[in-house]
């Protein structure tokens, strides 16, 4: 297929209703993630602080009140941290600012440590900057993936790279040596996220693992998204 002449227009593609549909799915899946993290964890977390206070106040034993105190620092560290999490989750980086690759690594460093898995980053040139829109599908999908390794995969290292792809695209992966999963029975919204992520910009996202074998996360996007034309006219 022929590139485009420099500086032509991007194609204009036409988003499938029921791509459209899945898309909105997933996003609402993930609203309602964050309501129930806030309401069940941070809710929790606070009402702990609040009851471990209370305590804290009443209490003659010093070395126990102590305790009491310790506890209730705990908390509060583990729930900041929370927090920060949901933050990034809502709040999108500036990836215009600071770039693609500094977006990423900075993520990995924030995430690193304590009693967090390997996590390992390797960068080779691009041949381009991607636009705003691939960038932050690129930024989602790594972060998804690496969330989802740190929770439920055991994983020992995470690898995250990021490539040039030739013709006009580029590569973002991300590797776990963790328990893995079945990716052909997979079905999870997370993962749903990630494809239609990729699908919506141009780009395509493969998912790879197998039980006890850890899982590969692999998106190619183009450097410039085409713009995208609505079905049946919808702006």
């Amino acid at each position: 297929m022929a590139s485009p002449a420099p500086g032509a227009a991007p194609a204009i593609a036409t988003v499938p209703a029921a791509l459209l549909r899945h898309a909105l799915a997933a996003q609402e899946h993930e609203c309602q993630a964050l309501a129930r993290a806030l309401h069940n964890e941070i809710g929790q977390a606070v009402s702990a602080i609040k009851m471990t206070s209370a305590l804290a106040l009443d209490e003659d034993d010093a070395q126990q009140r102590r305790q009491d105190l310790q506890d209730i620092i705990r908390t509060a560290d583990d729930t900041v941290a929370r927090l920060r999490e949901l933050s990034q989750r809502l709040r999108p980086p500036q990836l215009s600012t600071v770039g693609l690759e500094a977006a990423l690594r900075g993520e990995l460093d924030w995430r690193a440590g304590g009693d967090a898995p390997a996590l390992a980053f390797r960068a080779d040139a691009l041949a381009d900057t991607p636009d705003e829109e691939t960038a932050l599908a690129a930024f989602r999908i790594v972060q998804q993936a690496v969330v989802n390794a740190l929770r439920h995969a055991h994983a020992g290292t995470i690898e995250v790279a990021l490539a040039d792809a030739g013709d006009g695209r580029f590569r973002v992966a991300v590797r776990d040596d963790g328990d893995g999963f079945d990716s052909t029975a997979a079905s999870a919204p997370g993962l749903a996220l990630m494809r239609e992520r990729a699908r919506l910009c141009g780009g395509h996202c493969e998912i790879a693992s197998t039980p006890g074998g850890g899982a590969r996360i692999s998106a190619e996007l183009p450097y410039r998204a085409p713009a995208a034309q609505l079905p049946g006219g919808l702006a």
